[in-house]
């Protein structure tokens, strides 16, 4: 794992990719990001929503269902998350490029989602009797 982290490090950097965040975003079903530079990552904590750049301090957080939104110059990409967690790192190869790796049970881009669906089924679930097991 370290050697694959360390070879993808040295792509960017080689790349002329410096001093930018490396966001990586994926779900047991698929990859969004893997090692992206982007100029800051939006999450929904478990305390609260905050937002990691580029030399951010340490942090492992625990998500809880919400946005994600990806910043990227005027760009911006919104994701919804059921749950999960972001791991922050410091760069470690002198590239100046910090990462973040948001790992959740699910990634769905927000312009994906059927409102009206959803709004049914969480009716159907609170409608649910209380003993039922899921």
């Amino acid at each position: 794992m370290a050697l694959r982290v360390a070879r993808l490090l040295r792509f960017a950097e080689s790349a002329g990719v410096t001093n930018r965040l490396l966001l990586t975003m994926c779900s047991p079903a698929e990859a969004v990001y893997v090692k992206r530079p982007v100029d800051s990552v939006t999450v929904p904590g478990a305390e609260g929503t905050f937002t990691v750049t580029n030399n951010h301090s340490l942090i492992v957080s625990q998500l809880k269902a919400g946005v994600i939104t990806v910043r990227d110059g005027t760009d911006l990409k919104d994701f919804f998350i059921s749950d999960g967690f972001l791991f922050f790192n410091h760069a470690t190869d002198g590239s100046g490029c910090c990462t973040a790796d948001v790992s959740a049970v699910e990634v769905v881009p927000t312009s994906a989602l059927d409102k009206d669906r959803a709004t049914q089924v969480l009716s159907e679930l609170l409608a649910a009797p209380k003993d039922t097991e899921w």
